[in-house]
């Protein structure tokens, strides 16, 4: 596949690589503990050769290295988003790339994806390399549903022993993950579980509309997207929620019938959820160490939240994106006037839910969903949002802020990233002109954003924000 993305090469052309050097100094930093919740005295961070060199006085610098003077300003891991669909169309990831980078998010996880599998890794490993101007990604998208399948490219498995066909071919493609969808049976989802486990695999995705939360936990699903499903559980009548979809499967167009059925489910859910039944299926999620991935911003979608067309936001958009998403969409015609009436008490009871699972210690990994393909679902931008959205359900800036920078990258058990600022740990970084683990409002003008030891400084994102979207 032909697919436009940001050549190194040409930001260094146009003076908006702030620095491109092998040796990198911040000096007049102060570095965040987002674990641990602190804030060091200034001090210089050396990055050299895309990673952190050593932290110190500038007596520990190395003669001729370049030197950025923060002036007392504050330095963060770079964001994660861990669920986003960045392969949609030929020229999403350019967009994607810019939109991530000037808001601070230097890594990405794509969970579904129109490309393939070679072209995506050819697009990671040119990120990776330099060639390409990008955040680290990890490609999770290998989902894995029902016949005929939710949407195009994916993975059909029918029986148990389709499943084991099916992991045998993502482990072989080389994909980060697998991703269980909606429409699985049962015993064809164990089978994927017992398989992407037996591969090495971490088994991530929805849970099937045909099982329950506990029947993921008992498969040892290790992440699970969207937190509706959560808050269903915390219902006595889950089960009999999920037999009625499973009865609609069977129909001749399972994937209208289950969308039809479902829409019934929140107001199951209101009336019955349980504060005595959550409070031991989260115990029991928190045990197992299910992550949620919550795309709580998706909600706003569905409620008419849109934003206003001259917002730097979607003047970053291409034309034919603001189009599109201008026209009428399949899932807004399936909203009933019921779903409609119950929208902000299903919305807040997720959020009140989702402040419990944190506080019974879920891992929660920040994610919005965004995509080409989801309308008002914004590249970066988003995911600031999402973090907003935490705080606003409790959570404080600091444990908002692990969901975005700590968890993901111990969840993807990367070798030389776990959410520290510490030598020898990767140089993705975001520096700030406030605290913030006083206030979010700071990551919104980062003062700079650093990919692999590369430094984008303020006059940079701003070119980046001002480029034709096409």
């Amino acid at each position: 596949m032909k697919y436009r993305v940001i050549p190194a090469a040409l930001l260094i052309a146009s003076g908006a690589m702030a620095q491109d050097v092998r040796s990198l100094v911040l000096s007049d930093v102060r570095v965040v503990d987002i674990a641990r919740g602190a804030v060091s005295a200034p001090v210089s961070v050396v990055i050299s050769d895309g990673a952190i060199a050593a932290i110190g006085t500038l007596d520990d610098i190395a003669p001729g290295s370049a030197i950025h003077d923060a002036k007392g300003q504050f330095l963060i891991p770079g964001l994660w988003d861990s669920h986003v669909h960045l392969f949609t169309s030929a020229d999403e990831p350019e967009t994607a790339f810019r939109m991530a980078i000037v808001n601070g998010v230097t890594g990405l996880r794509d969970m579904g994806a129109l490309w393939p599998i070679a072209d995506q890794q050819a697009l990671r490993d040119a990120t990776e390399s330099g060639a390409t101007v990008g955040p680290r990604l990890i490609l999770s998208g290998a989902w894995v549903d029902a016949s005929p399948g939710s949407w195009p490219g994916m993975f059909l498995a029918d029986t148990p022993t389709a499943a084991q066909q099916v992991v045998a071919r993502i482990a072989d493609e080389g994909w980060d993950a697998v991703k269980a969808y909606s429409m699985l049976d049962g015993a064809t989802y164990a089978a994927l579980a017992e398989a992407a486990h037996r591969a090495g695999l971490k088994l991530v995705g929805h849970v099937p509309e045909r099982v329950t939360l506990s029947d993921a936990l008992d498969a040892g699903q290790d992440g699970i997207e969207h937190f509706g499903r959560v808050t269903k559980a915390c219902s006595p009548r889950e089960r009999a929620m999920v037999d009625r979809v499973a009865t609609a499967l069977d129909a001749d167009n399972p994937r209208d019938a289950m969308i039809a059925e479902m829409t019934g489910h929140n107001r199951i859910v209101l009336d019955t959820w349980d504060a005595a039944l959550c409070g031991a299926v989260l115990a029991r999620m928190a045990r197992a160490g299910m992550h949620v991935s919550p795309t709580l911003v998706v909600a706003g979608f569905y409620t008419g939240r849109k934003a206003a067309p001259d917002s730097p936001r979607m003047r970053m958009l291409p034309q034919a994106v603001r189009d599109a998403w201008a026209g009428p969409d399949f899932r807004l015609d399936a909203m009933t006037d019921d779903l409609r009436a119950i929208a902000d008490a299903a919305i807040a009871l997720d959020h009140r839910t989702l402040a419990l699972a944190h506080a019974a210690g879920v891992p929660i990994l920040a994610s919005t969903d965004a995509s080409f393909a989801n309308p008002q679902l914004f590249h970066g931008f988003s995911l600031l949002d999402e973090l907003d959205l935490y705080v606003a359900a409790g959570l404080t800036p600091r444990e908002a802020l692990y969901t975005a920078t700590v968890a993901p990258p111990r969840f993807f058990r990367l070798r030389d990233q776990d959410g520290s600022i510490a030598p020898g740990r990767r140089a993705d970084l975001v520096l700030l002109d406030a605290n913030p683990l006083e206030g979010l409002a700071t990551l919104r003008d980062p003062a700079a954003v650093i990919l692999r030891g590369v430094m984008l400084d303020r006059g940079a994102l701003a070119e980046m924000r001002a480029a034709d979207p096409g």
